[in-house]
């Protein structure tokens, strides 16, 4: 995937798909998706959380040749995503916290340096570019929209 197609009929999908979830029942939003799961209130909230986190706090830090930390603890990470989920906030702040930090993600690649949105930098083991990170959570995107759909 390009970063154009990400940016453009990815992203629209994954509107189109945000827009659908404010016709699901308020409670069935708030439920698990099964035994055990997750509910698509803590699953949009989680998707959210990645964009922002993404936002402030990789994207600052690449550079050329720059080596990251790897991710943070996914556990606390997602524990903290499906507290906010639960927090009181309504189905549509939810859904609109997402796309916010959706359109910010895009903006701010829209408009970043064609040298930094191609500096070689790693994860880890994992060498990557910010054009192979962003395009690469379409994947992440696409499993959790299966799920609640």
């Amino acid at each position: 995937m390009t970063i154009d197609e990400w940016l453009n009929e990815h992203n629209q999908e994954y509107f189109s798909w945000l827009e659908d979830l404010r016709r699901v029942d308020s409670k069935a939003f708030f439920q698990p998706i099964s035994e055990g799961k997750w509910s698509p209130a803590a699953i949009v909230m989680h998707m959210a959380a990645w964009d922002h986190y993404t936002l402030d706090d990789r994207i600052p830090q690449i550079k050329e040749g720059i080596s990251l930390e790897r991710f943070p603890d996914f556990q606390k990470f997602n524990e903290e995503a499906w507290k906010k989920a639960d927090s009181g906030l309504s189905q549509n702040d939810i859904i609109d916290e997402a796309r916010n930090e959706r359109e910010l993600l895009m903006e701010t690649v829209r408009t970043m340096d064609k040298d930094k949105l191609h500096a070689s930098f790693s994860i880890g083991e994992h060498a990557m570019t910010i054009v192979g990170y962003i395009t690469g959570f379409s994947g992440h995107d696409r499993h959790h929209m299966e799920q609640i759909n």
